[in-house]
Protein backbone atom coordinates (compact mmCIF):
# COMPACT_ATOMS: atom_id res chain seq x y z
CA UNK A 1 0.00 0.00 0.00
CA UNK A 2 3.02 2.40 0.41
CA UNK A 3 4.45 1.20 -3.07
CA UNK A 4 1.25 2.34 -3.96
CA UNK A 5 1.55 6.16 -2.92
CA UNK A 6 5.13 6.25 -3.49
CA UNK A 7 6.20 7.21 -7.16
CA UNK A 8 9.86 5.45 -7.97
CA UNK A 9 11.62 8.65 -7.97
CA UNK A 10 10.65 9.32 -4.24
CA UNK A 11 13.06 9.25 -1.85
CA UNK A 12 11.25 6.48 0.18
CA UNK A 13 10.61 4.24 -2.76
CA UNK A 14 13.92 2.64 -2.67
CA UNK A 15 13.43 1.52 1.30
CA UNK A 16 9.80 0.34 0.50
CA UNK A 17 11.28 -1.83 -2.34
CA UNK A 18 13.34 -3.56 -0.73
CA UNK A 19 10.49 -4.19 2.60
CA UNK A 20 8.65 -6.15 -0.31
CA UNK A 21 11.85 -7.88 -2.03
CA UNK A 22 12.48 -9.34 1.65
CA UNK A 23 9.07 -10.16 2.55
CA UNK A 24 8.77 -11.84 -0.45
CA UNK A 25 12.07 -14.08 0.13
CA UNK A 26 10.53 -14.85 3.48
CA UNK A 27 7.49 -16.14 1.88
CA UNK A 28 9.10 -18.44 -0.22
CA UNK A 29 11.98 -19.25 2.79
CA UNK A 30 8.35 -20.36 4.82
CA UNK A 31 7.01 -22.02 1.14
CA UNK A 32 10.32 -24.38 0.97
CA UNK A 33 9.85 -25.33 4.89
CA UNK A 34 6.63 -26.16 4.54
CA UNK A 35 7.34 -28.49 1.74
CA UNK A 36 10.22 -30.03 3.82
CA UNK A 37 7.33 -30.42 6.74
CA UNK A 38 4.87 -32.08 4.11
CA UNK A 39 2.13 -29.66 5.09
CA UNK A 40 1.85 -27.23 1.79
CA UNK A 41 -1.01 -27.51 -0.54
CA UNK A 42 -0.47 -29.40 -2.95
CA UNK A 43 -2.73 -29.69 -6.39
CA UNK A 44 -2.64 -33.09 -8.23
CA UNK A 45 -3.34 -34.23 -11.65
CA UNK A 46 -2.12 -36.42 -14.60
CA UNK A 47 1.19 -35.47 -15.76
CA UNK A 48 2.65 -36.84 -18.65
CA UNK A 49 6.40 -36.99 -18.05
CA UNK A 50 7.55 -36.84 -21.56
CA UNK A 51 5.37 -34.25 -21.99
CA UNK A 52 6.23 -31.99 -18.56
CA UNK A 53 10.09 -32.83 -19.50
CA UNK A 54 9.79 -31.34 -23.06
CA UNK A 55 8.69 -28.44 -21.64
CA UNK A 56 11.00 -27.87 -19.00
CA UNK A 57 14.50 -28.17 -21.88
CA UNK A 58 14.21 -24.60 -22.51
CA UNK A 59 14.12 -23.77 -19.11
CA UNK A 60 17.30 -25.95 -18.00
CA UNK A 61 19.29 -25.12 -21.46
CA UNK A 62 19.21 -22.07 -20.25
CA UNK A 63 19.98 -22.71 -16.26
CA UNK A 64 22.88 -25.05 -17.21
CA UNK A 65 24.81 -22.62 -19.18
CA UNK A 66 26.85 -23.21 -22.19
CA UNK A 67 29.57 -25.47 -20.63
CA UNK A 68 26.76 -28.09 -19.56
CA UNK A 69 24.76 -30.11 -21.85
CA UNK A 70 21.57 -31.58 -21.51
CA UNK A 71 20.17 -35.48 -21.86
CA UNK A 72 16.92 -35.91 -22.41
CA UNK A 73 15.87 -40.08 -22.03
CA UNK A 74 11.69 -40.82 -22.30
CA UNK A 75 10.05 -43.94 -21.62
CA UNK A 76 8.25 -45.17 -24.94
CA UNK A 77 4.93 -45.69 -25.08
CA UNK A 78 3.71 -42.88 -22.92
CA UNK A 79 4.00 -42.71 -18.72
CA UNK A 80 2.06 -40.98 -16.65
CA UNK A 81 1.83 -39.75 -12.57
CA UNK A 82 -0.08 -37.89 -10.46
CA UNK A 83 1.38 -35.06 -8.90
CA UNK A 84 1.04 -31.25 -8.44
CA UNK A 85 2.58 -30.13 -11.91
CA UNK A 86 4.43 -26.88 -10.67
CA UNK A 87 6.40 -28.54 -7.79
CA UNK A 88 7.34 -31.22 -10.06
CA UNK A 89 8.73 -29.44 -12.19
CA UNK A 90 10.77 -27.21 -9.54
CA UNK A 91 12.11 -31.03 -7.99
CA UNK A 92 13.52 -31.53 -11.42
CA UNK A 93 15.08 -27.56 -11.77
CA UNK A 94 16.61 -28.09 -8.38
CA UNK A 95 18.45 -31.53 -8.93
CA UNK A 96 19.58 -29.90 -12.41
CA UNK A 97 20.81 -26.95 -10.93
CA UNK A 98 22.64 -29.04 -8.46
CA UNK A 99 24.38 -31.36 -10.89
CA UNK A 100 25.14 -28.53 -12.66
CA UNK A 101 27.15 -27.07 -10.14
CA UNK A 102 28.64 -30.68 -8.93
CA UNK A 103 30.84 -30.07 -12.28
CA UNK A 104 32.31 -26.86 -12.42
CA UNK A 105 34.29 -27.63 -15.43
CA UNK A 106 31.10 -29.10 -17.57
CA UNK A 107 29.66 -32.23 -18.47
CA UNK A 108 26.14 -33.53 -19.10
CA UNK A 109 23.19 -33.79 -17.82
CA UNK A 110 21.20 -36.70 -18.00
CA UNK A 111 17.51 -37.09 -17.35
CA UNK A 112 15.89 -40.02 -17.72
CA UNK A 113 11.96 -41.05 -17.32
CA UNK A 114 11.44 -45.22 -17.49
CA UNK A 115 8.87 -47.59 -16.13
CA UNK A 116 9.96 -50.27 -13.54
CA UNK A 117 7.45 -53.02 -12.31
CA UNK A 118 8.59 -54.20 -8.68
CA UNK A 119 6.56 -58.30 -9.00
CA UNK A 120 7.77 -57.45 -4.75
CA UNK A 121 8.30 -54.80 -2.40
CA UNK A 122 11.98 -53.08 -2.42
CA UNK A 123 13.75 -51.90 0.45
CA UNK A 124 16.05 -48.95 -0.04
CA UNK A 125 17.26 -46.62 2.05
CA UNK A 126 15.12 -47.58 4.90
CA UNK A 127 12.38 -46.83 3.21
CA UNK A 128 9.70 -49.45 1.49
CA UNK A 129 8.49 -49.26 -2.41
CA UNK A 130 6.00 -51.13 -2.86
CA UNK A 131 5.43 -53.93 -5.52
CA UNK A 132 3.75 -52.36 -9.05
CA UNK A 133 4.33 -49.98 -11.74
CA UNK A 134 6.51 -47.00 -10.81
CA UNK A 135 7.74 -44.17 -12.94
CA UNK A 136 11.19 -43.30 -11.89
CA UNK A 137 12.92 -39.85 -13.02
CA UNK A 138 16.75 -40.15 -12.99
CA UNK A 139 19.19 -37.25 -12.51
CA UNK A 140 22.27 -37.53 -13.06
CA UNK A 141 25.63 -35.99 -13.44
CA UNK A 142 29.56 -36.58 -13.83
CA UNK A 143 30.65 -34.53 -11.02
CA UNK A 144 32.58 -34.03 -7.87
CA UNK A 145 30.45 -36.48 -6.27
CA UNK A 146 29.06 -36.57 -2.74
CA UNK A 147 31.37 -38.04 0.25
CA UNK A 148 29.85 -41.26 1.94
CA UNK A 149 29.83 -39.60 5.47
CA UNK A 150 27.82 -36.72 4.53
CA UNK A 151 25.14 -38.37 2.10
CA UNK A 152 23.32 -39.04 4.84
CA UNK A 153 22.31 -35.42 5.72
CA UNK A 154 22.03 -33.55 1.85
CA UNK A 155 18.10 -34.12 2.84
CA UNK A 156 18.38 -32.39 6.21
CA UNK A 157 17.22 -28.58 5.80
CA UNK A 158 19.87 -26.43 5.72
CA UNK A 159 22.68 -28.39 5.16
CA UNK A 160 24.58 -27.62 2.07
CA UNK A 161 27.98 -29.35 0.53
CA UNK A 162 28.24 -25.72 -1.69
CA UNK A 163 30.77 -23.25 -0.07
CA UNK A 164 28.98 -19.68 1.92
CA UNK A 165 27.32 -17.90 -0.56
CA UNK A 166 26.54 -20.48 -2.74
CA UNK A 167 22.80 -22.33 -1.69
CA UNK A 168 20.21 -21.69 1.42
CA UNK A 169 20.90 -25.59 2.15
CA UNK A 170 16.89 -25.87 1.52
CA UNK A 171 16.71 -27.37 -2.19
CA UNK A 172 16.85 -30.76 -1.28
CA UNK A 173 15.07 -30.98 1.50
CA UNK A 174 12.29 -28.93 -0.65
CA UNK A 175 12.36 -31.89 -3.07
CA UNK A 176 12.36 -34.54 -0.64
CA UNK A 177 9.18 -32.67 1.06
CA UNK A 178 7.66 -32.32 -2.37
CA UNK A 179 8.14 -35.97 -3.30
CA UNK A 180 7.20 -37.33 0.07
CA UNK A 181 4.09 -35.56 -0.09
CA UNK A 182 3.08 -36.57 -3.23
CA UNK A 183 3.25 -40.18 -2.39
CA UNK A 184 7.05 -40.74 -4.02
CA UNK A 185 10.47 -41.77 -3.11
CA UNK A 186 13.74 -40.23 -3.46
CA UNK A 187 17.19 -41.73 -3.55
CA UNK A 188 20.97 -40.79 -3.87
CA UNK A 189 23.73 -42.69 -5.28
CA UNK A 190 27.22 -40.87 -5.30
CA UNK A 191 30.78 -41.81 -5.54
CA UNK A 192 33.29 -38.95 -5.06
CA UNK A 193 34.91 -38.12 -8.89
CA UNK A 194 32.77 -39.92 -10.78
CA UNK A 195 29.24 -38.46 -9.94
CA UNK A 196 25.90 -38.64 -8.45
CA UNK A 197 22.36 -39.96 -9.29
CA UNK A 198 19.22 -38.83 -7.61
CA UNK A 199 15.76 -40.85 -8.42
CA UNK A 200 11.98 -40.16 -8.16
CA UNK A 201 9.94 -42.81 -7.67
CA UNK A 202 6.11 -42.39 -8.31
CA UNK A 203 3.71 -44.46 -9.02
CA UNK A 204 2.07 -44.97 -12.53
CA UNK A 205 -0.86 -42.74 -13.24
CA UNK A 206 -3.59 -45.54 -15.04
CA UNK A 207 -6.17 -42.61 -15.36
CA UNK A 208 -6.49 -41.54 -18.85
CA UNK A 209 -6.35 -38.46 -20.32
CA UNK A 210 -9.22 -36.11 -20.58
CA UNK A 211 -9.58 -35.01 -23.82
CA UNK A 212 -10.02 -30.70 -23.62
CA UNK A 213 -13.21 -30.03 -25.86
CA UNK A 214 -12.88 -26.40 -27.48
CA UNK A 215 -15.42 -24.01 -27.21
CA UNK A 216 -17.56 -23.50 -30.35
CA UNK A 217 -19.16 -20.04 -29.68
CA UNK A 218 -16.95 -17.38 -28.04
CA UNK A 219 -18.03 -16.07 -24.67
CA UNK A 220 -19.93 -13.16 -23.90
CA UNK A 221 -17.97 -10.72 -21.79
CA UNK A 222 -20.40 -10.69 -18.07
CA UNK A 223 -20.77 -7.67 -16.30
CA UNK A 224 -20.46 -8.41 -12.54
CA UNK A 225 -22.81 -6.37 -9.85
CA UNK A 226 -22.67 -7.04 -6.12
CA UNK A 227 -20.29 -6.67 -3.04
CA UNK A 228 -17.71 -8.19 -1.78
CA UNK A 229 -17.75 -10.57 1.55
CA UNK A 230 -14.38 -10.32 3.24
CA UNK A 231 -14.13 -13.33 5.82
CA UNK A 232 -10.87 -13.05 7.43
CA UNK A 233 -9.99 -14.35 11.20
CA UNK A 234 -7.60 -11.77 11.65
CA UNK A 235 -8.06 -8.68 12.29
CA UNK A 236 -4.84 -7.10 11.51
CA UNK A 237 -5.03 -9.15 8.32
CA UNK A 238 -8.63 -8.22 7.42
CA UNK A 239 -7.89 -4.76 8.00
CA UNK A 240 -5.49 -4.72 5.63
CA UNK A 241 -7.22 -6.60 3.11
CA UNK A 242 -10.33 -3.95 3.08
CA UNK A 243 -8.08 -1.15 2.60
CA UNK A 244 -6.58 -2.40 -0.53
CA UNK A 245 -9.63 -3.52 -2.04
CA UNK A 246 -11.19 -0.18 -1.05
CA UNK A 247 -8.16 1.50 -2.86
CA UNK A 248 -8.73 -0.81 -6.19
CA UNK A 249 -12.29 0.92 -6.07
CA UNK A 250 -14.45 -1.73 -4.33
CA UNK A 251 -16.41 -0.04 -1.49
Amino acid sequence: LLLMRHAPGDCDHADLDQIRQNANRAAALVAQLLAFSRKQTLKPERIDLEETLSDLTHLLDRLLGERVGLELLHARGGLAIRADRRQLEQVIVNLAVNARDAMPDGGVVEIEARRIRLDSPMTRDRAVVPAGEHAVIRVRDSGIGIPPDRLGMIFEPFYTTKRPGEGTGLGLSTAYGIVKQSGGFIFVTSELGVGSCFELWFPVCTEEAVATVPHTQPRRAMKLHGAILLVEDEAPVRAFAARALRMCGHV
